[in-house]
C-alpha cells in the first residue's frame, strides 16, 4: 500500500527529506552540510538511474531524521517531569 505511493511521489519525498534535515540539523551545521550533501547524492541517483527500491531508503531516512526530533522532544519532557 505505502509502496506505490513512495514510488509515485518519489521526488517530494526526496526533497522533504533535505528539508527536515535542514531544521532538525541547525546545531551541527558541517554535520547538517554533510547529510544533504549525501541525501541529495542518493535522491539524485535513485531517480536517475530508476531505482525503485531507493524510494524506500529515503522514506527510512525521513522516519529516522523525524525520530531524532521526536526523541530529543520526549527527553525533554521526560526532564520537565522529574523537575
Amino acid at each position: 500500500m505505502l509502496y506505490p505511493i513512495l514510488i509515485e511521489h518519489y521526488v517530494w519525498f526526496g526533497l522533504l527529506l533535505l528539508g527536515v534535515t535542514w531544521f532538525t540539523r541547525q546545531a551541527t551545521p558541517k554535520i547538517r552540510t554533510n547529510l544533504i550533501y549525501g541525501y541529495g547524492m542518493l535522491v539524485a541517483l535513485g531517480f536517475v538511474l530508476a531505482l525503485d527500491w531507493m524510494a524506500g531508503v529515503v522514506f527510512g531516512l525521513l522516519v529516522l531524521e523525524l525520530g531524532k526530533v521526536l526523541k530529543r522532544w520526549l527527553d525533554n519532557k521526560e526532564a520537565q517531569l522529574k523537575k
